[in-house]
């Protein structure tokens, strides 16, 4: 019989943490992430596993042309932004490769979870599929899959050990002349768990992929996240003219389709972002049970209103064409706008369009009259200039609620204090609104200046987050009792 010291001394040994990485050096792409970090042999992976929660884990593996800081570099911000840690490998052969991932999963080495998916590009997508076959992972994500050798091929079956398969993601351009798709494809459909998502007009490389060719990037990241809720940093509702405009979004726990509010910040068109103005709704939006989206804009003088416009129109026919993702009801939606954007979520009330259409609208202390401006100071009529460029009286009223609105658009709410300049012309517009039948209402905080931001720490203003909830719960048709709230709510 062995001694008990001795079982409790083996016991330890299997119980004490690998060794830390050997090597490592500050890496050039991403801040805290390591590069040449050696796992076998003087062969070398980049790693980025940072400090905090433990994240799942991607396995990089680039193709016969590139190396791990090369045709694989676009991968490493979009595994960040969707919470994962990566690691890029270097290798001669796909032993290399389990060979690494077995020096990443050894426990306490890096700050990671079990779960592990591989990302593999031209033949580092063989390798990905065939190491896959054999079970342990994830899922496995391919690019320009070109197989050979050193992956399976269309017919063969790729059993897990335990019977099932890895969930598969193969991305491929449909201009690809040196791995043609259609073998591609049809491997993707012999897999059980396989999404095949064509790039139209994309060469083989997805390194040369064009940004009207980078919606790849929003599939991966919502692919890897799955049924993850919570706060979602940077996702990209569209690219005009190759830029980003990002949201964030914050999806709370919940069986049922979430009643969603799309938020579009103030600033005067020219000036904040997705969290400034704006962030004293987070908290009682998603306590309440709500999802949200924060959204950018193009800010002016590099655009003017109709191109803000079409951003907005453009954040809501994402979130719509995306409810399924966001574990949203398509069917109730708001949006809601404060100081510039007020004017803007309310023109988009005003006018019918397809794809975008919401059910409710809120706008605190918005302008909703430019023809005014043009009868007054000379500083108005120049930020008309940077709003509209050339611009004439008709081209004020068509941009300006105060003429645009209709009786059948969305019901609004409007909120507003009695102390901010622009509290008269929100009286003007209540006023259009009951005068051509179309459904609001409206809040006043007594003695409040503008800016929501001013209201905090202000207890006698603090009941409008109470009122707001209250409103867009029946508007929306939300039963309390299907949404989690706060004992503040």
């Amino acid at each position: 019989m062995t001694p008990l010291p001795v079982l409790i001394a083996a016991l330890a040994a299997s119980m004490a943490p690998c060794s830390p990485p050997l090597g490592g050096r500050p890496h050039y792409v991403i801040p805290g992430a390591l590069r040449d970090v050696t796992y076998h042999d003087q062969l070398t992976l980049d790693a980025y596993a940072p400090a905090g929660e433990p994240r799942p884990a991607a396995i990089i593996i680039h193709g016969s042309e590139g190396t791990k800081i090369t045709h694989v570099t676009q991968l490493f911000e979009v595994l960040d932004r969707a919470g994962f840690a990566w690691f890029s490998v270097d290798y001669h052969s796909s032993e290399d490769v389990a060979e690494a991932i077995r020096y990443v999963r050894c426990p306490g080495r890096f700050n990671i979870t079990p779960e592990i998916v591989l990302i593999g590009e031209d033949t580092g997508a063989g390798i990905a599929l065939s190491l896959a076959a054999h079970g342990g992972f994830r899922g496995v994500v391919t690019f320009g899959t070109k197989l050979g050798d050193t992956g399976p091929s269309p017919g063969k079956e790729n059993a897990m050990k335990d019977g099932t398969t890895a969930a598969a993601l193969m991305f491929h351009g449909t201009s690809d002349e040196e791995s043609p798709p259609a073998a591609a494809e049809v491997l993707c459909k012999q897999l059980p768990h396989c999404s095949f998502y064509p790039v139209p007009g994309a060469i083989h490389n997805f390194e040369n992929w064009h940004p009207d060719q980078w919606d790849w990037k929003d599939e991966l990241t919502a692919w890897l996240r799955r049924d993850r809720r919570g706060l979602w940093k940077d996702i990209v509702y569209d690219r005009p003219e190759g830029r980003e405009l990002l949201m964030d979004a914050h999806i709370p726990e919940g069986h049922k389709p979430l009643p969603a509010v799309i938020i579009v910040h103030g600033g005067g068109w020219e000036a904040g972002n997705k969290v400034t103005y704006v962030s004293p709704l987070f908290e009682p939006l998603a306590e309440a049970g709500f999802a949200w989206f924060s959204i950018d804009y193009r800010l002016t003088p590099y655009v003017h209103i109709p191109e803000q416009l079409e951003d907005v129109r453009a954040a809501i026919r994402y979130v719509r064409a995306h409810a399924d993702r966001f574990h949203i009801d398509p069917n109730r939606i708001a949006l809601l706008g404060e100081s510039a954007s007020g004017q803007l979520v309310a023109q988009v009330a005003s006018e019918l369009c397809t794809g975008c259409d919401v059910q409710a609208v809120v706008s605190f202390y918005g302008v909703y009259d430019f023809t005014k401006w043009a009868d007054r100071s000379e500083s108005e009529r120049a930020a008309l200039r940077r709003l509209f460029s050339d611009w004439r009286r008709e081209t004020l009223q068509r941009y300006s609620p105060q003429f645009s609105s209709r009786p059948g658009q969305p019901p609004m709410l409007l909120i507003q204090g009695t102390k901010d300049e622009l509290f008269g012309g929100t009286m003007e517009y209540a006023r259009k609104l009951k005068e051509i039948g179309a459904p609001f209402k409206l809040i006043l905080l007594e003695g409040a200046p503008h800016g929501m931001e001013n209201w905090e720490g202000h207890a006698e203003w603090a009941f409008y987050k109470q009122k707001l909830v209250e409103w867009l719960r029946a508007t929306l048709r939300v039963h309390q009792s299907a949404a989690s709230t706060s004992p503040g709510l």
